[in-house]
């Protein structure tokens, strides 16, 4: 069901914090990655992406996309860290018990103060 094998970050760039977090990432990437706002695409268009990618999902958390698995959130982010130099060394933090609690409350008040950030 899956239609694309390439890695992707799907995420808010309409927000300047967002936008430059996703600029850093890709110009730190060891693997190329590929960037796209879910803004510039139509609902149809994301479905193409993954099955299960709406603009509500997209609206809600920051998705990444690697070898045509979804991963949303705070799980997108863990996964997607593995790809940028010097980070890579230190995720396996991410993976110790409750940090992905601590995790997805971070990515929580990211989301309401964004905007502030920016």
């Amino acid at each position: 069901m899956n239609q694309t094998q390439k890695n992707l970050l799907i995420y808010d760039g309409n927000c300047g914090f967002c936008a430059g977090l996703a600029e850093r990432i890709q110009k730190n990437s060891v693997k190329p990655i590929e960037i796209l706002s879910f803004h510039t695409v139509s609902e149809t268009e994301l479905r193409k992406i993954h099955n299960q990618l709406t603009i509500d999902r997209c609206q809600g958390e920051v998705q990444w996309i690697q070898e045509g698995n979804r991963y949303p959130g705070f799980f997108g982010v863990r996964i997607l860290l593995w790809n940028v130099k010097y980070i890579r060394y230190f995720v396996w933090i991410l993976y110790l018990p409750l940090i992905p609690f601590l995790g997805m409350f971070v990515m929580y008040v990211l989301k309401k103060i964004r905007i502030q950030l920016s």
